[in-house]
């Protein structure tokens, strides 16, 4: 499978060009220039341009991030730009060069806060920017019958070199001697442990937007839209303890004045149901995130 990634010096784009490279020729575009083992990055700003892809290009994986999505409304039609005009810039280049596969990097924080598990079918939420503008890239590319698309809608990744995020924050609070935050529930005084989340290790990650790729690819059913999460969500407090725990030191806890909104767990049925996949145990993915720099 030769492949193509935009936004390849991000996190993710990072560790899935290493995994791409092992399957074929994968070329990469983002903002600057880099050397990624055996993917090239070439300069693309595609919120204002369209990437020139390898002819033999058979899968297309977007993964292009606007860093300033917090300034809103400041360059706001950057945000848009990047998060729906850039993808749509994208399926054309694939289409240029006959390109059957594409990925699309969403995110969980589409949907409107929820305690309850999140399907696909449940409400988003178009009341943020960043959320509603990754809406808008989903609901274009349901217009696109070629390249074949999906949607995958990433929770809490994670993984090694990340450097900003839930996992590295708390790790560097433990590390300081720092308490982490627990905010509580609003309606059962019971819950200690705070937010529960879908930490997803980002090999996990790469493995499931790859096998999704190959589906498309070779014409079997897709989702438009896919849940890419982790089996099993972990608390606030067990994900302190066990870094702690791998650090070989203790946590604290305080308790936030304020209660959450809501958790931030996938329903990954519907990926089952489409994909076989393997998950790392979540110990170790935390292990190899903090040991493995």
């Amino acid at each position: 499978m030769n492949s193509a990634i935009i936004g390849a010096t991000g996190f993710i784009g990072r560790h899935l060009a290493r995994e791409l490279s092992r399957l074929g020729h994968c070329a990469g575009y983002d903002l600057h220039a880099a050397d990624l083992g055996e993917t090239r990055v070439e300069v693309c700003d595609i919120a204002r341009q369209a990437p020139v892809l390898p002819a033999d290009t058979d899968a297309v994986f977007y993964l292009a991030q606007y860093p300033g999505y917090r300034s809103f409304p400041t360059r706001g039609g950057d945000l848009w730009g990047v998060n729906a005009g850039g993808a749509l810039r994208a399926v054309e280049a694939a289409r240029v060069v006959g390109a059957r596969a594409f990925i699309y990097a969403s995110t969980g924080t589409v949907y409107a806060p929820s305690f309850a598990p999140l399907s696909e079918s449940a409400p988003v939420r178009r009341d943020q920017p960043y959320a509603l503008s990754k809406v808008a890239g989903e609901e274009a590319l349901a217009l696109i019958d070629q390249p074949r698309t999906c949607c995958v809608r990433l929770f809490g990744v994670f993984g090694p070199r990340q450097t900003t995020m839930l996992v590295p924050a708390i790790a560097n609070r433990i590390r300081q001697g720092q308490p982490v935050t627990i905010e509580p529930h609003p309606t059962d005084p019971g819950d200690r442990d705070g937010l529960r989340i879908s930490l997803t290790d980002v090999g996990d990650v790469c493995a499931g937007m790859i096998a999704l790729a190959r589906r498309l690819l070779d014409g079997s059913d897709v989702p438009r839209v896919v849940n890419l999460a982790a089996p099993r969500a972990v608390s606030i407090r067990q994900l302190g303890q066990t870094i702690a725990r791998t650090l070989g030191t203790e946590a604290c806890f305080e308790t936030a004045a304020q209660p959450r909104a809501g958790d931030y767990i996938a329903d990954i049925t519907l990926l089952r149901g489409t994909v076989s996949l393997s998950f790392t145990a979540f110990d170790a993915g935390i292990a190899r995130a903090l040991l493995d720099q």
